[in-house]
């Protein structure tokens, strides 16, 4: 018994030696203090000829793509929480980095790809997400099929300028998703295995609109 104690006691204070950590903390069904009872926004499903070609825009980068997946997440700039929310979309998503995705290869016909864009709700995000969008609104982007934006928080509370940013480029888009913020995934993986009912139900659209022939 003595002996026994004597290790316990070495574990704990002995930050080599492997301790089993807590559970991660259930995030039950997440609240959403931006959207509220909102799960997704539902914009134009293709881009609008009225809407011109920004002026002085630089074009957006492309990169081209020898992997089709179903749905292909970019980043609209670096840490965007691309992987996230590719993990979130499951095996059939692959997180493509940043750039406007073009379908490559020996497969003929090349197939149109399905993107889901990813920005954080900071400044950064939120300007790379308006640009973005209003080149894709002007047809600029027309290589692939855009599925839809999801904008993730940033901060624990978004300021009232943001929440109204981020509601206003939610439209702009054919789907629209926001990813509140998750205290427990600074510290632990999100478990996608068991999602709460918001996220399952923004996975269930993304994949059906991925799935669905546009034609």
């Amino acid at each position: 018994m003595r002996k026994q104690r004597s290790r316990e006691s070495v574990q704990r204070s002995n930050p080599f030696t492997h301790v089993p950590e807590d559970e991660p903390e259930d995030v039950g069904d997440l609240r959403d203090d931006v959207l509220g009872a909102e799960t997704i926004i539902k914009g134009p499903p293709e881009p609008l000829a009225t809407i011109p070609s920004p002026a002085g825009a630089t074009p957006w980068p492309r990169v081209t793509l020898e992997d089709h997946r179903l749905i292909t997440v970019v980043g609209l700039h670096g840490g965007a929480g691309t992987s996230t929310v590719a993990s979130m979309l499951g095996e059939r998503s692959l997180d493509a980095g940043t750039g406007w995705p073009v379908a490559s290869g020996w497969v003929r016909p090349l197939p149109r790809l399905g993107v889901v864009v990813v920005a954080r709700t900071h400044w950064v995000g939120l300007k790379a997400a308006e640009d973005f969008t209003q080149q894709w609104l002007a047809g600029d982007l027309h290589e692939s099929r855009l599925l839809g934006l999801v904008l993730v928080d940033d901060g624990p509370k978004l300021l009232d300028q943001q929440q109204r940013a981020v509601k206003r480029l939610l439209r702009k888009v054919p789907i629209g998703a926001h990813l509140p913020w998750v205290e427990s995934w600074r510290i632990h993986p999100p478990d996608f295995g068991r999602p709460p009912r918001r996220l399952q139900k923004i996975i269930r659209t993304f994949h059906h609109q991925a799935e669905e022939d546009p034609a």
